[in-house]
């Protein structure tokens, strides 16, 4: 298949046109040396693109024998092509090369092409052995126009015949006038190749290397790393509370290993991308299951998305819309949540080869440990084909521990209320001054006296001052539950996220908290992918009295300003977003531990955000 931009040898990039001539010269030359037919089976070509802001023209040099293969040329009993023939031949070829080789645009849309040119072979008075077919070339020249300059072109070629027996293969140039970016490779029948053209920022055909090399780096960032169309991209991340693989996969590639079906031959329509996903899903159901913390995980089917040209953020849920097989492409995100968070250790494997998937190579970005690559393939020993990685144990994330309430008792007051009736009801008897109720009065303060240590209420003492805490020890307590919250989303599963939540906000207010939580770290334009938290920044804070609400001591309320830093990674970019809020959060001690019993958002704002690419070293650019 196509190899892709000549990015990596610029050498090879410059001198690969020449080099791919030489090997056609060699081609032609061996020929003398045996039958054409044995020694060279099957259809060889060369297209040089020239890309115009205007149009696209393919100049296409082929061997005379394409004519035989292709027409059914009828030689004469020596094996010779009369003239005729040839003539008939090259004319029938201009229709054939119309149909079979073609560009598409950006959305899939095939663009009308013409034969311009065409120069042909010179035919001998007594035609051509067909040993010696090899031995001439012919040149046609197809134009493909443009109503504006295009952002990207997909090359295909389907030189065979009906039945598909007769392979080809064709050497292809590709170039954008006034630069010097050229690509260069072999196509096979089926095959498809997608550049991009950038008309404002060219290549100055003369460029140094330092500034070829900064082009690239441009180019690279405005496709957000994602430079090669046909290529398979693979990203593993080791998240806390999970492993992510992460695939996006060209369509044309799919359709050699699922059995893909669909009425138009180069769409895929909106109304068959379910069943689509639903035979992905059946094929990555026979991948070996990942080991996380000692356990089998199967994965689970995050996302399965289908992407035309334009779209170049894959972390975008894609609208729904139709996607062309020679350029459309497959992202699949497949996550193995850890039975039990954090992720101390997992093992990964891929199993699923095909003769168009015979490699993956991959990215893995783990989050204790430096980035670094890995390469599953069919040609390994299986046990060489397992992706393992265990965090180191001291920076394995613990769950937050809870906040003890460390706070004196109210001084309270007993009062034996028994006692001081009883010793009033005697004060009122002996005031009546009656020999015959003084005895009463004798007998209440007796049993006053009796029920002093026995019978009490216990209230709060009216004359000591009761316990507070400082406005300091409030806010670090605040914000030790409130970071709580945060990091509780790092676990994995809801029943985990649950668990450590609990340790933080009290009963009646833990599922919404959990839901006020999510909401808030959801990243809309990334399809409401939950971002993960990478900093808490409290701006402001301070104990308020509400005059409308109550709450028993010790408990407070607390007004708190805060910023929460996160961000959503898929296929090598993240996405940072930065949120404020205000809130007052009601505070209270449950069963020893201080707890949030309420929280009212006040104010939020999104702040400004950003896209980068992260380097192979874990850094961002």
């Amino acid at each position: 298949m196509f190899p892709g931009r000549c990015s990596n040898d610029r050498w090879l990039c410059r001198y690969r046109p020449a080099l791919l001539a030489a090997s056609v010269i060699l081609a032609v030359a061996g020929t003398a040396h045996g039958p054409v037919r044995a020694a060279h089976p099957i259809s060889v070509t060369e297209a040089r693109i020239f890309v115009t802001r205007s149009s696209a023209r393919v100049r296409i040099q082929l061997f005379a024998e394409d004519l035989l293969l292709f027409h059914q040329l009828q030689p004469k009993a020596d094996g010779t092509l009369p003239p005729e023939e040839l003539k008939r031949g090259l004319e029938l070829h201009k229709q054939f090369l119309v149909e079979r080789v073609t560009l598409r645009d950006a959305d899939g849309n095939r663009i009308p092409s013409r034969v311009t040119d065409v120069e042909p072979f010179d035919i001998p008075e007594q035609g051509i052995p067909e040993e010696d077919l090899m031995l001439y070339q012919a040149t046609y020249e197809l134009e493909f126009p443009f109503t504006e300059p295009p952002e990207f072109l997909t090359f295909q070629q389907d030189i065979t015949d009906d039945n598909y027996i007769l392979p080809s293969e064709m050497q292809v140039v590709i170039q954008q006038t006034g630069t010097g970016n050229v690509i260069a490779g072999t196509l096979l029948p089926g095959g498809a190749v997608t550049h991009r053209f950038d008309w404002d920022d060219l290549l100055d055909p003369q460029a140094s290397d330092e500034e070829y090399e900064s082009w690239l780096e441009k180019q690279r960032e405005e496709t957000l790393g994602i430079t090669s169309y046909s290529s398979v991209y693979s990203f593993i991340y080791i998240d806390p509370g999970e492993v992510r693989h992460e695939i996006l996969i060209p369509l044309a590639t799919l359709n050699t290993i699922l059995p893909i079906r669909h009425a138009d031959p180069a769409f895929l329509s909106v109304a068959e991308q379910p069943a689509v996903r639903r035979q992905i899903e059946i094929w990555l159901s026979e991948l070996e299951p990942a080991e996380i913390n000692g356990q089998d995980v199967r994965p689970e089917f995050s996302r399965i998305d289908f992407y035309g040209l334009k779209l170049r953020d894959f972390a975008r849920r894609a609208e729904p819309q139709r996607v062309s097989f020679a350029s459309g492409r497959v992202g699949i995100i497949l996550r193995y949540v850890a039975p039990e968070g954090p992720v101390r250790q997992a093992a990964l494997s891929w199993n699923l080869f095909r003769s168009s998937l015979r490699k993956i190579r991959s990215v893995v970005m783990p989050w204790s440990g430096a980035a670094r690559r890995f390469e599953f393939s069919r040609f390994k020993a299986p046990a060489d084909n397992v992706l393992s990685w265990e965090a180191d144990p001291e920076t394995v994330i613990a769950r937050a521990a809870a906040v003890p309430r460390r706070l004196p008792d109210r001084p309270r007051l007993q009062i034996p209320l028994v006692s001081i009736l009883l010793f009033l009801c005697s004060l009122v008897l002996l005031l009546t001054r009656r020999r015959m109720f003084i005895a009463g009065a004798a007998v209440c303060l007796a049993a006053a006296g009796l029920s002093w240590p026995l019978v009490r209420i216990d209230v709060p003492h009216p004359l000591r001052p009761v316990p507070r805490l400082t406005e300091e020890r409030a806010g670090r307590i605040v914000q030790q539950l409130h970071r709580g919250t945060y990091d509780a989303l790092q676990f994995g599963s809801e029943r985990q996220i649950y668990a450590a939540l609990d340790r933080f906000v009290a009963g009646d207010l833990l599922e919404n908290l959990y839901l006020q939580l999510r909401d808030s770290l959801a990243v809309r334009e990334q399809g409401g992918a939950v971002a993960r938290v990478r900093a808490v920044d409290y701006l402001e804070g301070q104990t308020v009295h509400l005059p409308d609400r109550n709450i028993p001591w010790p408990g407070f309320f607390y007004r708190l300003t805060w910023q929460v830093t996160g961000t959503v990674e898929h296929w090598g970019h993240v996405h940072e977003r930065r949120n404020q809020f205000s809130a007052v959060l009601g505070i209270q001690p449950v069963e020893g531990r201080w707890k949030i019993t309420s929280l009212d958002i006040e104010a939020q704002k999104t702040l400004a955000g950003s896209t980068k690419l992260r380097d192979l070293d874990g850094e961002l650019n």
